[in-house]
């Protein structure tokens, strides 16, 4: 049997402990919860999370190969409510979980006219921050930087103020 170098014993020694190390890391698992229809209020253990789409990263135990997630609960305006939970691939990352509205639940109309309020205001937040985002891109501009620090004969550009 051959044994290692003195010079070696200290490379082989810390490879093994960050070897050792690396299996003691937790294992995490991501995901999104979405509604159908859309703009249920999540909750894990009594806590609200918010109002779809919530993500979430969970831990395990360190030599598991999946994640259980706790049990959370979908609650629409009208009180329709459905409950959901499941195991997750360690290391998954982009896992989606849709959780339907109970078909028999009364006010269903209530729940689809909130959706509808829902969307929109995410179709204006998306519009918001995209106009926000350009003139951001615009303010730092090599033509508006030039504007603002050596002035124009008919002032600065709006779409570098």
């Amino acid at each position: 049997m051959r044994h290692p170098t003195p010079g070696r014993l200290p490379i082989i020694l810390t490879a093994s402990l960050l070897g050792a190390c690396a299996g003691a890391l937790p294992v995490r698992a991501t995901l999104t919860y979405e509604s159908m229809p859309d703009g249920a209020e999540i909750f894990e253990g009594g806590k609200s999370l918010g109002t779809v789409p919530v993500t979430r990263t969970y831990t395990s135990e360190r030599k598991s190969s999946t994640v259980r997630t706790p049990e959370v609960r979908a609650v629409w305006p009208s009180g329709a409510q459905t409950t959901y939970f499941t195991l997750l691939p360690a290391g998954s990352d982009d896992r989606v979980a849709t959780l339907e509205r109970p078909p028999d639940a009364p006010g269903l109309q209530q729940d689809l006219e909130h959706a509808k309020l829902v969307v929109a205001a995410r179709k204006r937040d998306a519009a918001r921050n995209r106009d926000s985002l350009q003139s951001d891109i615009n303010r730092a501009s090599a033509r508006c930087k030039r504007e603002q620090s050596q002035g124009s004969p008919g002032g600065i550009s709006d779409d570098c103020k």
